[in-house]
């Protein structure tokens, strides 16, 4: 079947599908996509999802009807989106780049993070620290795929998950971190150290250890993701993995534009890219284990 041609008029558009942008993840993203594209001179239109597979295929339909020069797909972590990115392939070949989203696709130019990486060099730090009691927190939301890396990278350094500290719930970011380390605290026993998903639930898993008497690091570490602008300027700036997003969303973008350029370029890159842990003053060695009364 011959492919239709109303994608890639030359519009000097592109759209960019991103989950959300309330977080400083992918606010962070959309600003590096945004900078990269107007330096080639071309504007962006941004399609929000709210997490939701739905409207991820919706936001695909309308960009290619408003006649966008190519998509950036961004943080999809939906297993089904692959049949509509063959659908869009074959009818259309229109010109798609995926960052970070649930795996490398066939067909597809294809940039991701390596957060395993980043979650077993920092789970490498807890031990070497004395930590054995870790904790988890999180949110539904970023739960679906951090804490499989959590769990995975405990295992695999010989670690013992405790189910009694993992704490996860509906609510995000500082609020959720907040509520979820409050829980922690009201066990008996607790752990000497915790993972938070992501900078802003460790920002309320601190304010929580705070309240409770408790210092941190001298009794309780915590050891978080994202690298958020705000982590280094906490009362106690915070240990946490920084991902290279900016040159995740440079590299997409330079592939994107490439394939825009030449739509019968073949050549398709699945790229790694490794985060770098920050290990600031929120991890220490441990000291004892906590037991509240």
């Amino acid at each position: 079947m011959k492919r239709k041609t109303l994608a890639g008029k030359g519009t000097k558009t592109i759209g960019l599908i991103v989950p959300e942008i309330i977080s400083s993840y992918f606010a962070q993203m959309v600003n590096y996509i945004e900078a990269e594209l107007k330096s080639l001179n071309y504007s962006l239109i941004i399609g929000v999802t709210h997490h939701n597979y739905e409207a991820e295929v919706q936001h695909i339909g309308t960009l290619i009807t408003k006649k966008v020069d190519g998509i950036i797909l961004a943080g999809s972590m939906h297993k089904q989106i692959e049949e509509q990115l063959v659908f869009v392939k074959n009818k259309y070949n229109m010109p798609m780049v995926l960052i970070q989203t649930l795996a490398n696709y066939p067909g597809y130019n294809c940039i991701i993070i390596d957060d395993k990486y980043g979650f077993l060099n920092a789970i490498e730090l807890l031990s070497t620290l004395g930590h054995t009691r870790i904790g988890f927190v999180a949110d539904e939301e970023s739960a679906r795929l951090r804490f499989e890396f959590f769990k995975s990278s405990m295992l695999e350094k010989g670690m013992v998950i405790d189910n009694n500290f993992i704490k996860i719930g509906k609510e995000r970011f500082e609020y959720g971190g907040y509520l979820r380390m409050k829980e922690l605290l009201e066990q008996k026993t607790i752990p000497t150290a915790v993972f938070s998903a992501y900078d802003n639930v460790a920002i309320g898993v601190m304010k929580a250890v705070q309240e409770s008497g408790l210092s941190i690091p001298e009794d309780i570490s915590i050891v978080s993701f994202d690298n958020i602008r705000e982590s280094e300027y906490l009362y106690n700036p915070l240990t946490t993995i920084s991902p290279p997003i900016k040159d995740m969303c440079r590299i997409g973008v330079k592939l994107l534009i490439e394939k825009v350029k030449d739509k019968d370029n073949k050549l398709i890159q699945h790229i790694s890219l490794k985060p770098e842990l920050i290990i600031r003053n929120t991890t220490a060695s441990i000291k004892t284990v906590q037991v509240i009364a």
